[in-house]
C-alpha cells in the first residue's frame, strides 16, 4: 500500500490502516504522532501548518483528492480531534 492509497482511504471513510509513519485511527489521519486531517462527515479538516517534506506531500495530496476540505491550524485541529 502506499501513501496515496492510505489518503484515499481515509478520505473514502476507511477508520483503520497503516502504511510507513501514516495511520488512520477513527476520524483521524496522523503522520508519526502529528494529526494531519479529521474527517467530519463530508468534511476533511486539514492541518495547514507547515512541517516536513514528506509531510507537506500528504498535505497536498489531501488537497488534491478530497472535495470539501477546511484548511486550521494544528491546535485547531487538536481542539477538535
Amino acid at each position: 500500500m502506499t501513501n496515496q492509497q492510505i489518503i484515499n482511504n481515509f478520505i473514502s471513510g476507511d477508520t483503520k490502516g497503516k502504511v510507513n509513519n501514516i495511520r488512520i485511527e477513527g476520524e483521524k489521519l496522523i503522520n508519526y504522532n502529528t494529526i494531519i486531517a479529521v474527517r467530519r462527515k463530508n468534511n476533511i479538516i486539514l492541518n495547514k501548518d507547515k512541517y516536513s517534506v514528506t509531510t507537506s506531500k500528504i498535505q497536498n495530496i489531501i488537497r488534491k483528492s478530497a472535495y470539501n476540505i477546511t484548511e486550521i491550524t494544528e491546535q485547531e485541529i487538536k481542539n477538535i480531534a
